[in-house]
């Protein structure tokens, strides 16, 4: 049997937040000693480097409370799992491209303050960087863009 403290060693998780776990049911303590302090099972450790993994991994603790939910209830949570890392993939592969997009738009910016700062800039009548960046657009698309060609 673990306390907490040994508990978050274990599994480098932090007291507090294995008390707020406890909270809302990611992890329950098998019981209490009489001073009233949590004592955990050494499974208890497993599952909170699932925990821990699975947030990693970007998956919201309602969504991990639901795989433990099924997971505790003896059945196999895999297809439960296996959308909702497919979900997070497309997330991320979202993000990911409009990531790229910022790092293009970036480059670009970049380039042209770059071409336009005057060297010797000592006033704000000499700097046009706020007009740049106010002004600045993402180029239209051209074909080969559509297509999904990257550029930069």
């Amino acid at each position: 049997m673990l306390t907490i403290g040994r508990l978050g060693t274990l599994a480098d998780i932090e007291p507090k937040t294995l008390r707020y776990y406890d909270r809302v049911g990611l992890v329950r303590p098998v019981t209490r000693t009489p001073a009233g302090y949590r004592v955990y099972s050494e499974e208890a450790v497993e599952r909170l480097r699932f925990i821990r993994r699975a947030k990693a991994l970007g998956l919201s603790l309602a969504d991990i409370r639901r795989i433990l939910a099924v997971l505790d209830e003896g059945a196999a949570p895999c297809s439960h799992v296996l959308a909702l890392v497919g979900q997070n993939l497309t997330k991320v592969q979202a993000q990911i491209a409009q990531l790229e997009r910022l790092r293009t738009d970036l480059r670009r910016l970049h380039r042209l303050l770059k071409e336009e700062v005057p060297p010797n800039a000592q006033s704000s009548d000499d700097c046009p960087c706020f007009a740049l960046i106010r002004d600045f657009q993402r180029p239209s698309r051209t074909h080969s863009d559509r297509r999904g060609d990257v550029h930069g």
